[in-house]
């Protein structure tokens, strides 16, 4: 679909995989989430590729760990482009919105920046 292998039968298809690292591990832990692409034939290559790939990119770090989370989304787009959906992961939950933010997504500790008003 969007990636051919060259010289062979078979299809790679776009997969974006999440996996999840702790930096320095001390009185505060240091959680990073790092989403990549992945060429890949299926799921469990996918998968494959994407653990190899994070436990490669922690250990060019120091005091990163790998802590063995990941999380594989098959891209369905033919082809890659601005507002292309690359990662995507449903949680069916109770919480009403705010309380749904905070306890996931704003907890006030993440390092991220903010949109001024």
């Amino acid at each position: 679909m969007t990636h051919q292998v060259t010289g062979s039968q078979s299809k790679e298809f776009w997969h974006a995989a999440k996996c999840v690292f702790l930096h320095a591990p001390g009185a505060e832990q240091l959680y990073e989430e790092r989403v990549v692409l992945i060429a890949a034939n299926d799921w469990n290559e996918a998968i494959e590729v994407a653990e190899r790939e994070a436990r490669d990119y922690a250990a060019s770090l120091d005091h990163c760990t790998y802590i063995g989370f990941v999380s594989v989304f098959k891209i369905l787009a033919e082809s890659l482009c601005s507002e292309t959906e690359v990662y995507s992961l449903m949680r069916a939950s109770t919480l009403e919105k705010e309380e749904y933010l905070d306890r996931f997504y704003d907890t006030g500790s993440e390092r991220t920046g903010k949109v001024e008003s």
